[in-house]
């Protein structure tokens, strides 16, 4: 009866074996399918663009690439056409779509000609600097640069120039804007948008010229 003791531990390590090992190799497989997981999601081709709704504009870089297709690698600044110089198909228009859309239009010529379900990827590299200009009676006259969406509210673009001088005179602001080849000359009153409730706000775009009039007292 002595040996009885060592039996059932002998017993207890047969049938704890098997559970220990499954147990463990488990675990080792749901590292595996963890780290699986996780090199997905950094894929350079999977990851998601953070900047993939952007609707692309002119002199914004751009990048394309096609899946193990490495001579097909684009790097390229939009011409003011809106286009870029993509190997095997020319140039293709982008601005005015999103990097989505962009780059499935590159891949449907790809398709259509050359290759067979190209996988590309199109990325942006660097906005556009989208500029306007105050001069006149601002604070700090010269260039500055609009947010990414490329517009802003007249008096906040009066304030980015360090606002009104002490001899300005706010009623009297005038935008000059080339639209085509033609230039439109907007007249504004910064009074009534800064003390009235309910006006529309006068929107800045690329390339405005605000000139702020000096008061005559």
């Amino acid at each position: 009866m002595k040996f009885l003791p060592q039996i059932r531990q002998r017993l207890a390590t047969l049938v704890l074996f098997p559970i220990f090992t499954l147990g463990a190799f488990s675990s080792i497989n749901a590292q595996q399918q963890s780290a699986f997981s996780n090199q997905e999601s950094t894929d350079p081709i999977l990851a998601s663009d953070p900047n993939s709704d952007y609707v692309l504009r002119p002199n914004d870089l751009v990048s394309v690439s096609v899946f193990q297709e490495n001579d097909l690698f684009t790097r390229d600044r939009i011409a003011a056409d809106g286009t870029i110089m993509m190997a095997l198909v020319g140039r293709v228009k982008v601005a005015g779509k999103t990097v989505i859309s962009a780059g499935e239009i590159i891949k449907g010529l790809l398709e259509k000609d050359y290759l067979v379900n190209p996988q590309v990827t199109m990325s942006l590299v660097e906005h556009s600097k989208q500029l306007f200009t105050a001069l006149g009676q601002v604070a700090s006259p010269g260039t500055y640069e609009l947010p990414q969406n490329g517009s802003m509210s007249l008096l906040q673009a009066i304030g980015r120039a360090g606002g009104f001088s002490r001899l300005a005179n706010p009623s009297k602001i005038t935008i000059k804007r080339v639209v085509g080849n033609r230039e439109q000359v907007f007249k504004v009153d910064g009074k009534k948008l800064a003390g009235q409730d309910g006006v529309t706000p006068f929107t800045v775009l690329p390339g405005d010229v605000i000139t702020v009039a000096e008061s005559l007292f």
